[in-house]
């Protein structure tokens, strides 16, 4: 089921001011559904006039909230910064298919990249919860644009690269994985830019991967068909329908 509903903010603070900010929001229909990796599309005022889809960073079923971590880029998520608290907000969700959760075996390990990190927190809160240990990769430009590191930590061990080396190892996420036993895991999980996503996808082969892509969603509800991506298969599927998870083996991007 998908709700249309008016939620309350709860809090709405800057992680980094005028980059990263974290909003609660209490909305209980939508809570008690949402699963990892899923989104909503948010009315973020009168301009612009299409909706603003936004990865679920944190659900709290039990209170009846949603968080979301998002990134101020254009109109729409800077009129979401401005947001106070005991203000409504127009939502529909959750949308998408989402991870997979379930007990493993061996570890799993989650890769994220900028603000790609954003569904994978409610996703290892799962993940531990039903019994697994993970591991996190985490990849930013800098440590000044780093951020949410301590929410990851809470749920396993952490490892972080930035592109100039001020935090973690120097490099994109490759560097780090590059000298990993994928032996010692069951299941991989990925979001972020499609650079870092063509690389994740190289791994297909030593491991079982789910990967959470971005596309421009009109609608969110698989209506406007303008989020089709081609699949390796030669099929076109909608990342916001079908998607935003898929398995690595069915993704294919463009050279």
């Amino acid at each position: 089921m998908i709700y249309k509903n008016y939620g309350i903010i709860l809090s709405n603070e800057p992680i980094i001011e005028k980059f990263i900010y974290l909003m609660k929001i209490k909305e209980k229909d939508i809570a008690n559904l949402a699963k990892p990796g899923q989104f909503l599309e948010i009315k973020t005022g009168s301009i612009p006039l299409l909706r603003k889809p936004i990865s679920i960073f944190e659900v709290d079923k039990a209170a009846g909230t949603i968080s979301i971590l998002y990134q101020i880029k254009g109109q729409g998520t800077k009129n979401l910064a401005e947001l106070k608290i005991n203000q409504k907000i127009d939502l529909i969700g959750p949308l998408g298919h989402g991870f997979t959760v379930e007990k493993f075996s061996k570890r799993c390990l989650l890769i994220g990249g900028g603000i790609g990190i954003a569904p994978l927190y409610d996703l290892g809160l799962k993940l531990k919860e039903a019994g697994n240990e993970i591991e996190i990769i985490l990849g930013f430009s800098s440590r000044e644009t780093s951020y949410a590191i301590d929410y990851f930590s809470k749920i396993g061990n952490v490892k972080i690269a930035t592109i100039d080396g001020s935090l973690g190892v120097k490099g994109t996420v490759e560097a780090v994985l590059k000298d990993y036993d994928f032996n010692t895991f069951n299941k991989g999980y990925a979001c972020g830019p499609e650079p870092m996503l063509k690389y994740i996808k190289t791994l297909e082969d030593n491991l079982d991967l789910e990967l959470s892509l971005e596309a421009y969603m009109g609608c969110g509800l698989g209506a406007c068909l303008s989020c089709v991506c081609k699949m390796a298969d030669g099929e076109y599927k909608r990342v916001c329908k079908e998607g935003p998870v898929f398995q690595a083996k069915e993704v294919i991007f463009d050279e």
